[in-house]
């Protein structure tokens, strides 16, 4: 039988999912983190058995996909304070609670002492931490054997991932537990690493001379009005305080979105297309302005494509609790360019991982991560002003 490691360019295609450690039914297989920061499995050859569970597993070389009509829908929740909760529109929060409602446990990412991990949850009041995006990639060990382990017991499980991790999830459950679970994906542009992560909060410890907790990406109360704002809190001399910014700002934040510290995996992403593997798709609805939505954009409007009639019939239990519209599914590919495509791959990104891994965060992000004068002087303007410019340009 074929193990991971048998397949070729194994280092460049691996996404990091981890599926293939919870697989193992001997345990050799481990993670390690590679020197480019993300987490890769070790088998250990004198304890394989050869059973190829591992490679049955793996997203890369298996790909369930759905042959239902798609459909696709811009929304948002009608209790403003569930939309100001969620990054666009608050939709997720709203499918977890209704399938919390059908007895479904629901597993999602949420940072743990700033360390972005999955977890399984119960209960409305857990919901919380698994909202909004989070840009580093999730550990996902254990969470295959805890989700197969209550599917075993009859147990139905609402799952939300990047789309490579819930392949991993599906390739790891048989057929028949597979009508257990209902899958949401994301559309992601790629992932950085926890340790990069990690490197760029010690280096807001030292600015600060305190501790770091409750970094939040996309906050929504944020003064120049854009999507991209972040905050975290400051701990020092046992008193508390609260730092805001947009992402020009931030040296991780800013990286993440020039594409610069992504996996090797997600410059070359397989589940960058229309051919979903999940049951519902959720991201942002980009340039909704343009489009012709009565309803009020400025606190955000989530993008939705149903890849299966689970997918349909869960949406469409919301109808009650959102404000939406639907629109051609090509609407959602020219409004979000990683639905379809994958994420071009920056010249320098190589050089940059490897001055990582050489000099360490701090120095790499003074020679790669910072952003234009000019480009700051935009984001302090009046949002009036900015959308003026927007026009001129034609955007």
């Amino acid at each position: 039988m074929k193990r991971i490691d048998s397949i070729v360019h194994l280092e460049q295609k691996c996404t990091g999912c981890m599926a293939c450690v919870d697989a193992c039914p001997v345990n050799c297989i481990s993670s390690m983190v590679g020197k480019d920061g993300f987490l890769y499995s070790v088998i250990e050859d004198s304890k394989c058995v050869g059973c190829g569970k591992c490679y049955s597993v793996c997203p890369i070389e298996t790909k369930k996909k759905h042959g239902e009509e798609q459909r696709l829908f811009a929304a948002y929740a009608k209790d403003s304070a569930k939309q100001n909760n969620g990054s666009s529109g608050g939709i997720f929060e709203l499918l977890a609670n209704h399938f919390l409602k059908q007895g479904y446990f629901v597993c999602g990412a949420a940072l743990d002492n700033l360390t972005l991990k999955h977890r399984v949850v119960r209960g409305e009041e857990e919901i919380k931490p698994l909202l909004k995006s989070k840009y580093i990639q999730s550990n996902m060990e254990g969470i295959y054997e805890e989700i197969l382990g209550l599917l075993e017991k009859g147990e139905k499980v609402f799952f939300c991932g990047t789309p490579c991790q819930v392949s991993a999830l599906l390739n790891s459950a048989s057929k028949a537990k597979r009508e257990l679970l209902f899958t949401a994906d994301i559309i992601c542009h790629g992932v950085p690493s926890q340790k990069v992560f990690d490197e760029y909060i010690d280096t807001l410890k030292r600015k600060h001379g305190g501790e770091i907790s409750d970094f939040s990406f996309r906050i929504k109360d944020n003064r120049y009005k854009h999507a991209h704002g972040y905050s975290y809190k400051v701990i020092k001399n046992g008193k508390t305080r609260v730092v805001n910014g947009i992402y020009t700002s931030s040296s991780f934040y800013n990286a993440f979105k020039k594409y610069l510290i992504f996996r090797n995996s997600c410059y070359d992403c397989r589940y960058a297309t229309l051919d979903r593997v999940s049951d519902i798709t959720l991201a942002d609805f980009w340039g909704i302005e343009k489009y012709d939505f009565k309803g009020s954009v400025d606190a955000g409007v989530s993008m939705i494509v149903t890849n299966t009639k689970n997918g349909l019939d869960a949406f469409s239990a919301l109808e009650e609790k959102i404000v939406y519209k639907e629109f051609p599914v090509q609407y959602g590919v020219d409004s979000n360019h990683c639905l379809t495509h994958t994420t071009r791959k920056p010249k320098k990104r190589d050089a940059i991982i490897e001055e990582l891994a050489m000099n360490g965060y701090e120095t790499t992000a003074k020679k790669y991560f910072g952003c234009g004068i000019i480009h700051r002087l935009y984001w302090w303007i009046p949002p009036s002003a900015r959308t003026f410019i927007r026009k001129m340009r034609g955007k």
